[in-house]
């Protein structure tokens, strides 16, 4: 792909990114993104073949090389004699700091993640929560290796609290800035990741409520999905 043809794919990405994020998915035309790219018409069926494929592209884009960095420290977490201790700390927060670091770069794709994590399109959200199945298997595995007590209910119930969690963390922090009169900001993404992964390990970490509910038995990973969309 010559240069020209790379600088209006990229253009198009970037003007369907925003105008999702401002409008929502199923409100913007490809009239309005081609018209917001500077190109013509056509030029989305060229690139990418439908309105449906370049919805995919604009989510694979950004959630591609953040799915590829959590894979990476979470495999470095289990590597013999690394320096990076099996720890329930470090598992977090490979999982966590990428996604906030994300999410805080690209505020446009924050805002498009909020719009399609509380769509009523479930097609769309099941478009985007797919991309996330293999990183939520692979730490699925990981916090289970890392609390052997905690029942399988109990350990996905617990990941589905740190997803809204996550969620929260990157889609409302304005609000908490407010509603804390300033005094609370994202002031760097490692500090706001070392509060959430500490407040999340306490929750991993918290004893089994004492009413007992019946256990799901193995993972039942042909039907798995992750839970409470992403972040």
């Amino acid at each position: 792909m010559d240069i020209e043809k790379a600088d209006t794919k990229e253009r198009l990405l970037d003007a369907a990114e925003r105008l999702f994020a401002e409008r929502g998915v199923q409100e913007t035309s490809v009239r309005e993104i081609t018209a917001r790219a500077g190109a013509n018409l056509a030029a989305v069926n060229y690139h990418f073949g439908s309105k449906d494929d370049l919805i995919l592209a604009v989510i694979a884009r950004r959630l591609g090389p953040l799915n590829e960095e959590r894979l990476c420290l979470l495999d470095a977490c289990e590597i013999p004699g690394s320096p990076l201790n099996l720890t329930l700390e470090r598992a977090l927060d490979s999982f966590i700091a990428p996604a906030i670091r994300l999410y805080l770069k690209h505020p446009y794709f924050m805002r498009l993640a909020g719009r399609i994590v509380f769509t009523a399109d479930t097609q769309l959200r099941r478009l985007y929560i797919t991309q996330f199945e293999k990183v939520y298997m692979k730490m699925r595995d990981l916090l289970a290796k890392l609390l052997p007590d905690l029942p399988k209910t109990e350990l996905l119930w617990r990941i589905h609290f740190l997803l809204g969690a996550m969620i929260n963390t990157h889609t409302n922090h304005a609000d908490l800035y407010e509603l804390s009169r300033g005094r609370c900001g994202i002031e760097s993404v490692q500090r706001v990741a070392d509060r959430l992964v500490a407040f999340c390990a306490a929750g991993f970490r918290a004893p089994v409520p004492t009413h007992n509910y019946p256990e799901t038995g193995e993972w039942n990973d042909a039907n798995a999905s992750p839970t409470g969309g992403e972040g």
